[in-house]
């Protein structure tokens, strides 16, 4: 082994260290740790420069996957099932962590014992963010972006991605993204390739849980909403399920509860939730699920209700149909790809500015505003009709474990990389 790959080997190692070490972690905030181990581990490499063009040939044909491994939200659970799907493909892949955010808890160590510093492979995908993008490959000496094939995995959820992230284009030579909606927003602003490759759903449940461990009573008809504070209350509207649920059951509904299930909550969102409803018609949980856990709830309600304006994906509305729940929602955005006619309770909408209420919106644009009627309707009928309930079940159920397959990501990842590299 020569002086060069020792250095490089040893300066990832101690970037590493430097980066995601516990007790540094602890004593030092993160963007201290990046500036501190750039600086002393390669004072002259910088993230602000566009990497050095793709050299074909130059590493062997496999992934590099990059992303939140440790967490536990939207953009974590993405890079999870890419993860799974490369391990179920032929694809030789490297799975890489990236920790840089001081206020994402990183508990989740499914996969910690295939992660690791080492870049092996001609091609990157990298499941972040273009307003992360910096952060997180600062965290990774520059080489590991130079002269590979470099695919960013970009989530947005409206028609047009921000201008902000427009200059963010000239550091990858690809985009992914998991729905043809936000594909379509990525085209409008470039002309290098966009790739849609759809997560494969993959919903692990405690098949020991019962609704009593979650506080939930056997004899009431369940219908659950949720949503994380840290992904805009205004995106995912809230008040309108609220809304649908009072319209459809009344305030005093008996045998009948709301679940609203709230990540990350701020007092303003627990606030708002006991003055829209009357104390005994709904139960809140803020408290923190296990992923297993998570997919128990949802399992164990009879609805998953989402009124939101927009969607990148709508990850939940899969999770719920996979596992087995009624699901109505907003037909409009990303959600709409895999919730077709007699699969799901599709609520009809109109188009409203977003205005003010989603951060780095270009001017112009509109989302969702769904029809409360509709959706008080449909959760009328699926507790009135359980066969009408069984049959949305069964045939949602079918259509995501048919068309949101991890073999089927599997298969596209294989052939894109094909593509890439022959």
């Amino acid at each position: 082994m020569d002086i060069k790959t020792l250095m490089n080997r040893a300066k990832t190692r101690i970037r590493y260290w430097l980066i995601s070490d516990l007790w540094i972690k602890k004593l030092v905030p993160a963007r201290i740790r990046h500036l501190f181990s750039n600086k002393v581990i390669d004072a002259l490499e910088t993230h602000t420069d566009v990497p050095m063009p793709y050299i074909a040939g130059k590493y062997p044909k496999g992934i590099n996957l990059y992303g939140f491994f440790k967490a536990e939200n939207g953009l974590a659970q993405g890079v999870k099932m890419y993860a799974r799907a490369l391990e179920e493909s032929n694809v030789p892949h490297t799975l890489l962590n990236t920790d840089f955010l001081d206020w994402l808890p990183q508990n989740d160590t499914t996969f910690d014992d295939r992660l690791t510093t080492e870049n092996k492979y001609a091609v990157n995908v990298i499941h972040i963010n273009p307003d992360q993008w910096q952060e997180a490959c600062g965290m990774f000496p520059r080489d590991h972006f130079n002269g590979h094939y470099n695919i960013g995995v970009w989530l947005w959820e409206l028609e047009q991605i921000p201008d902000r992230w427009i200059p963010m284009i000239d550091y990858v030579d690809e985009v992914w993204t998991p729905s043809e909606f936000i594909a379509g927003a990525m085209r409008k602003a470039t002309d290098k390739p966009v790739t849609v490759i759809p997560y494969g759903m993959e919903t692990p449940y405690d098949e020991t849980l019962t609704r009593a461990d979650f506080g939930l009573s056997e004899e009431d008809f369940l219908v659950l909403t949720m949503y994380d504070s840290n992904s805009y209350a205004s995106r995912k509207n809230p008040g309108a399920a609220i809304d649908a649920f009072r319209e459809a059951y009344g305030d005093n509904p008996g045998n009948v509860k709301l679940v609203i299930k709230i990540s990350n909550p701020k007092p303003e969102d627990i606030d708002f939730v006991e003055k829209k409803l009357v104390p005994g018609s709904y139960i809140l949980m803020t408290e923190r699920l296990e992923r297993k856990q998570l997919n128990s709830l949802i399992r164990l309600c009879d609805v998953f209700l989402s009124l939101h304006r927009s969607e990148g994906f709508g990850l939940v509305m899969a999770e719920a149909m996979n596992l087995g729940t009624a699901a109505v929602a907003t037909h409009w955005s990303a959600n709409a790809e895999f919730m077709p006619e007699g699969m799901a309770c599709n609520v009809s909408c109109r188009q409203i500015p977003v205005g003010d209420a989603y951060q780095d919106a270009p001017e112009g644009l509109t989302w969702a505003d769904a029809d409360v009627h509709e959706a008080a309707d449909y959760l009328r009928r699926l507790k009135d009709e359980p066969a009408y309930r069984e049959e949305i079940t069964r045939a949602g159920q079918a259509y995501i474990r048919e068309a949101l397959s991890t073999k089927k990501c599997a298969e596209r990842i294989e052939k894109r990389l094909d593509e890439i590299i022959n």
